[in-house]
């Protein structure tokens, strides 16, 4: 798995830009070690430890390394270049390649006379290239993509604060007085859970499951078929009350209104996030999922930045139970040099 080579040595490569530079910017520079560059891949450590090989009919050292997996290097006898990607533009270039739109190709029309000066922006053809196989796909009507089971997102809002969609033109005062303009996935929530059995068995994210919401009438309705995936819409815990709603709502069944007797605790005493956590405190280990996932492939340095996140944002009931629980991933690298454990906590905790 090396690179070219290219450059000085082989100025003709396919990887040469017109300023004479290689696109992959080879050769790398020796490293002592890796490190992540900023919004890019990490910069792999290299050795200058002398190996040299011959490529090419040129020497080529650690520098013209491609990054690559030794294993599956044997298993797929191929060439195979493998990358690590650590942050959220990995997700980014995922969707670069699922959704960057039909194939393309660049074609050009000349003719028989080969000595003839052609004017490539003049000649230039936009085109789509259809190959056999999507053509006869199209033909026949296949299905070309499909999301399967549908995802539904259901509302989350607080009494009397829902969204309300109106056309310019429309008259406000009418917009008010007609009750169905107020009507959301959740209040209707709310009133299907006064008037039916079924629904006061379920909890909020599992609603579309059993029921589908009908928009222009803005009701649920019994479900005949099809599966679906509900998720509550995302919210902040610097948002109070409304982060708390969804917390109910994903534990607690039957709620019929906003002053229904289990929403009351929350909305009507003064010390709302102290009662919901009470109520709730057996069931929500989110914080303690989320350590244990990130403990799995995240490094000590970063594992304890996310929980200083969490000790600022989130105000955990009981900090030091999470402290003392994952204390051995977040100290890893501290405890590899045989400290205290009195000398591994302060100097874990120093750094935040």
């Amino acid at each position: 798995m090396m690179h070219g080579p290219c450059g000085t040595l082989n100025p003709n490569n396919v990887c040469m830009d017109s300023d004479g530079k290689c696109k992959n910017n080879f050769p790398k520079p020796f490293r002592d070690c890796t490190s992540h560059g900023k919004g890019s891949y990490p910069k792999y450590r290299r050795r200058n430890d002398g190996n040299i090989v011959l490529v090419r009919k040129h020497n080529l050292d650690n520098r013209w390394v491609v990054p690559y997996n030794p294993y599956l290097l044997a298993k797929f006898d191929c060439h195979l270049n493998v990358e690590v990607c650590s942050t959220i533009k990995a997700v980014k270039y995922m969707y670069k390649y699922i959704y960057k739109g039909h194939d393309r190709i660049a074609i050009r029309c000349t003719d028989n006379n080969d000595n003839a000066d052609i004017d490539e922006i003049e000649r230039f053809q936009s085109s789509r290239w259809v190959a056999a196989p999507e053509a006869m796909w199209r033909i026949y009507g296949f299905p070309l993509n499909e999301i399967y089971p549908p995802l539904i997102t259901l509302q989350l809002h607080l009494e009397g604060k829902q969204l309300v969609k109106f056309n310019k033109n429309d008259v406000l005062q009418n917009l008010v007085d007609n009750g169905l303009s107020s009507r959301s996935m959740l209040t209707e929530y709310f009133n299907m859970n006064q008037n039916d059995n079924l629904a006061r068995t379920i909890l909020y994210r599992e609603f579309p499951e059993y029921f589908v919401w009908n928009q222009q009438v803005r009701r649920w309705t019994r479900r005949q078929k099809r599966q679906v995936i509900a998720r509550v819409v995302a919210a902040n815990p610097m948002e109070g009350e409304r982060y708390y709603l969804r917390l109910l709502l994903n534990h607690i069944k039957g709620c019929t209104s906003f002053q229904n007797s289990k929403l009351s605790m929350v909305f009507m005493h003064h010390h709302i996030k102290k009662h919901i956590l009470h109520m709730l405190l057996d069931v929500d280990n989110s914080l303690d999922l989320c350590l244990e996932e990130a403990s799995a492939y995240q490094m000590p340095f970063t594992l304890r930045r996310l929980f200083a996140t969490i000790l600022l944002h989130r105000d955990p009931e009981n900090p030091r139970h999470l402290w003392e629980k994952f204390r051995s991933e977040l100290c890893l690298d501290f405890e590899r040099l045989q400290l205290s454990v009195i000398e591994t906590n302060l100097r874990a905790l120093q750094r935040y």
